[in-house]
């Protein structure tokens, strides 16, 4: 997307670095940025502001050098723990890019990732901005999370009034985020898309995520948090077929295999619907790696989030446990084609993924 000329460049990430730190620079996506904020346009970046998550040393020279407007967001001192977790980029207030993608160049070349690009769709665009307007009122100093969003922030997008995009195939489409205190009036709640996709499901659901775990994982006190597991059992006993592609890597936490078990450990006692019997099956993806890809750090890995069900998709940047909905920013596309358009481009790429010798049955 940096190859458009762009008199306004939006972008939001959790981490940005294109130097490699064994060379000086594997990536041109630096230069793509500098180039065009030589001549007269707006570049404007929100990062998360946690210590110690990325020097984010890229960030800091463009800024030093008045290339672009760069600022911090702090979900420490906003919520007590979390981190700004979205990833997108608005461009010329018309094209649009969201995915679980960071602005780094190992997730642009050594780890799994899927996005979604809009092209010439002021709608989204307009729409996004608008939690980008969040963000970046957040990231002022000593900035506070008002007791009611100003009118400007509301969106009167969501899932009982989706937009309509004609692209080949008429598609419904709407944003979600989270979390709950970051949304102005009109905003559907992350959390409630995805529960909402599960609980409309009929036949099917397929789940590809990296992590997926009944629980708060960075909290000083941690606590269960079965929602999503819920909405995946209360499909399966309806007759909803279930399937979850699950990464595994080096960071894989050895208890969420064993909450994923225990979703396959029901089948045997699931009833037989009108829809014939439901099931959950589990699998593990695996990116393969040579013993110097094995050195990276933090790459090697399936770190995709998207959902499918009978006719819609969903595409976010959040991980499956509750601080990513609770104290953490993430952002959710969901869109309504039948099946047709982007439901078969996606759900061929999840039926790849799910039949590649990168994917094994959970044990």
């Amino acid at each position: 997307m940096t190859n458009f000329e762009m008199d306004l460049f939006d972008t939001r990430m959790s981490y940005f670095k294109t130097d490699r730190d064994e060379e000086q620079c594997c990536s041109s996506s630096k230069n793509k940025i500098i180039k065009p904020a030589c001549v007269p346009i707006t570049i404007r970046i929100i990062q998360d502001g946690s210590a110690g998550l990325s020097k984010n040393a890229d960030t800091k020279y463009l800024a030093d050098h008045n290339l672009a407007e760069v600022r911090n967001l702090n979900f420490t001192r906003l919520f007590g723990s979390g981190v700004l977790h979205t990833k997108f980029i608005i461009a010329d207030m018309k094209n649009v890019y969201v995915g679980s993608a960071n602005m780094d160049w190992k997730s642009l070349t050594e780890v799994k990732e899927l996005g979604l690009a809009f092209r010439s769709c002021s709608c989204v665009a307009a729409d996004l901005y608008k939690i980008f307007a969040v963000y970046w009122r957040m990231g002022e100093p000593d900035s506070k999370i008002p007791p009611a969003w100003p009118i400007s922030f509301r969106t009167q997008y969501n899932s009982r009034k989706p937009m309509k995009i004609d692209s080949d195939v008429m598609t419904e489409v709407f944003l979600s985020s989270s979390p709950e205190p970051f949304n102005p009036k009109g905003r559907e709640f992350d959390l409630t898309a995805i529960l909402d996709l599960i609980h409309s499901a009929k036949k099917s659901v397929s789940v590809s995520v990296m992590d997926m775990i009944p629980q708060t994982l960075y909290m000083k006190e941690n606590i269960y948090w079965p929602k999503i597991d819920d909405a995946l059992r209360d499909a399966a006993f309806r007759g909803v077929k279930v399937r979850l592609l699950i990464s595994k890597w080096d960071h894989s936490r050895k208890q969420m295999f064993v909450f994923l078990k225990s979703l396959q450990d029901i089948n045997t006692a699931l009833p037989q619907g009108k829809n014939g019997t439901g099931s959950i099956t589990v699998k593990v993806f695996q990116v393969p790696a040579s013993e110097e890809q094995k050195k990276l750090p933090f790459a090697r890995v399936n770190h995709n989030k998207y959902l499918i069900t009978d006719e819609a998709v969903y595409i976010g940047t959040s991980n499956w446990s509750g601080d990513y909905f609770m104290t953490t920013a993430g952002v959710g596309v969901i869109l309504r084609s039948g099946i047709s358009g982007i439901w078969k481009d996606v759900n061929s790429i999840f039926e790849r993924d799910w039949s590649s010798p990168y994917a094994s049955d959970l044990n």
